[in-house]
């Protein structure tokens, strides 16, 4: 991958990122996967892989990132007896073996993993962390396996990038920069279950790969597309007088308007966010992006 610079920032951040670079290839180390390219699509991390020399980035589009990685050293100068900062697991599973690099583990008569990220004030207003939740849980599982230890709770604290104290008054609005969000801890069974599905997941991807076949899609969800609906409104109208998850529904809100004929059905289906903005970066090389664009009606 080409790291460019267009914007002229300080050559200490792309001498960072690279640093970052060789420190996460050297303590993945042999292991078949990470617990965050567990979690990933299979198909973003096998375009990467097969494009990494093709692909280009600027250092100011890793900043979060490249900062994200400083916080958790910061952590480690924070730790305290009581607490083990950026510790390295390992367990093998199914013929695999799965690296979970773990932020903070405060030990004590309760286990609790803490987890930092930066992120935006839409994540919490959103209150979808579903990601962070498999992402902790297989965590936990880990702690269980490699360290005999039980853990009792989990938690994210959220570093808010675009914080604004103007807004807190808004409902769902984040109430500080930095709020810890708790973590819904599941059951080891479901701990297990969910790790062995996502293990041969990523196999089944990976042989495909090696045997050229069509690669899995990503779902919907993992192409951040909410679900589509339908909206009753007014021809040529910008707003929906009423929203509905079926055509039925919206078809009996038609019905009880006092001017039934005065208004249509539109079916309504949100764009992939994360390949229009190419998030994961591969969208260029992504035949499922492709066969998108070449469907008339998600063409822009």
């Amino acid at each position: 991958m080409e790291i460019t610079n267009d914007l002229k920032l300080p050559k200490t951040l792309i001498n960072l990122y690279h640093k970052q670079r060789r420190e996460y290839a050297e303590t993945v180390g042999e292991a078949n996967a990470s617990a965050t390219q567990l979690i990933a699509p299979p198909r973003i991390g096998l375009l990467r892989k097969k494009h990494y020399s093709e692909l280009k980035q600027d250092v100011s589009e890793r900043l979060w990132a490249i900062l994200g990685t400083v916080i958790h050293r910061v952590m480690v100068d924070g730790a305290d007896e009581e607490h083990i900062a950026e510790e390295n697991l390992f367990i093998e599973i199914d013929g695999w073996l799965v690296k979970g690099g773990v932020d903070v583990q405060r030990q004590g008569n309760r286990v609790k993993i803490i987890d930092y990220k930066f992120t935006k004030s839409f994540k919490y207003q959103k209150n979808d962390f579903s990601d962070w939740e498999e992402q902790l849980n297989i965590y936990a599982y880990m702690v269980r396996k490699a360290k005999g230890y039980e853990v009792d709770e989990l938690e994210v604290v959220m570093f808010v990038r675009d914080f604004s104290p103007g807004q807190v008054k808004n409902k769902g609005y984040p109430p500080a920069s930095v709020v810890p969000v708790p973590i819904t801890l599941w059951p080891v069974e479901k701990q297990e279950a969910f790790i062995r599905e996502r293990i041969t997941i990523h196999k089944d991807a990976r042989r495909a790969a090696e045997w050229g076949e069509p690669l899995p899609k990503c779902s919907d969800l993992e192409r951040w597309k909410r679900e589509s609906d339908y909206a009753v409104m007014k021809p040529g109208g910008k707003r929906a007088t009423k929203v509905c998850a079926n055509q039925v529904a919206a078809e009996e809100c038609r019905k009880k308007m006092k001017k039934p004929d005065d208004y249509e059905i539109v079916h309504r289906e949100d764009d992939p966010t994360r390949c229009l903005g190419d998030y994961c970066g591969v969208a260029g090389f992504c035949e499922q992006w492709a066969e998108d664009h070449q469907n008339p009606k998600n063409a822009k």
